[in-house]
């Protein structure tokens, strides 16, 4: 990518949406999760503390705000490193396989898991910079494809994608700070 967003102008979008700070209480359950990897060759689960630690040394890398991956990571996965959807997408993001491949991840590892997908993150980040809603089709793309954000200039209308784009938001307004 030639063109990076600073920090400072994407945190103008931020302050665009109107986020309000508020406190984490609770963690409410992740999207469809189906199953644990199998115990063979598997990572034993990480500890939540671990987690952020692994997100916010990646947001910081690739200049993601880390409330951003935090929020996708719950969503996603409630911070479980070891689940697959039944779509197939692995881990703490629940990155398809192709995605994994494109940014040369094995899902499975956490840590390339949280770094392959934010950077993809970032990737989408750059792509819909210069819409009307930067963050709300990022997220949406993260979810059904940058296809579908094209397709509709924005956030399509599918039911799980807009549902996932207000999860994902409000999941990251609780990890602002």
């Amino acid at each position: 990518m030639a063109c990076f967003v600073s920090a400072c102008g994407f945190a103008g979008v931020l302050q665009s949406l109107h986020i309000k700070h508020f406190k984490h209480s609770k963690r409410p359950a992740a999207r469809s999760v189906t199953q644990n990897f199998p115990a063979s060759g598997s990572r034993l689960e990480l500890e939540v503390g671990e987690v952020h630690a692994l997100i916010e040394a990646a947001a910081r890398k690739h200049g993601v705000p880390t409330a951003l991956v935090k929020g996708i990571v719950a969503t996603e996965s409630n911070f479980h490193c070891n689940v697959v959807s039944p779509r197939g997408a692995v881990g703490l993001m629940q990155l398809v396989p192709s995605t994994a491949r494109r940014f040369g991840a094995d899902a499975s590892v956490p840590e390339q898991n949280i770094d392959a997908g934010t950077r993809y993150l970032r990737f989408l980040i750059e792509k819909y910079r210069n819409t009307s809603s930067p963050l709300k089709c990022a997220i949406a793309a993260y979810n059904a494809g940058c296809s579908a954000v094209d397709r509709y200039k924005g956030v399509p209308p599918f039911r799980e994608t807009q549902e996932y784009v207000v999860r994902v938001l409000t999941r990251m307004q609780e990890f602002q700070g």
